[in-house]
């Protein structure tokens, strides 16, 4: 499954929502992520995201 920019922020946004995150800190996260977007590709995102929890091996 492919999807826009748009809707992977809309997802991280309602997903923190869900979660308990406050409005303010939503925000930032979906500003960051439009920031992360524009500088590395799906690519060096997912290495980045896979050291982060340790799943390198995906």
């Amino acid at each position: 499954m492919q999807i826009t920019n748009e809707a992977a922020r809309a997802y991280a946004a309602i997903a923190a929502q869900n979660i308990g995150v406050k409005l303010d800190d939503i925000m930032l996260l979906v500003d960051e992520m439009a920031y992360l977007m524009d500088v590395y590709t799906e690519m060096e995102i997912i290495v980045k995201m896979h050291k982060l929890i340790g799943q390198e091996d995906r």
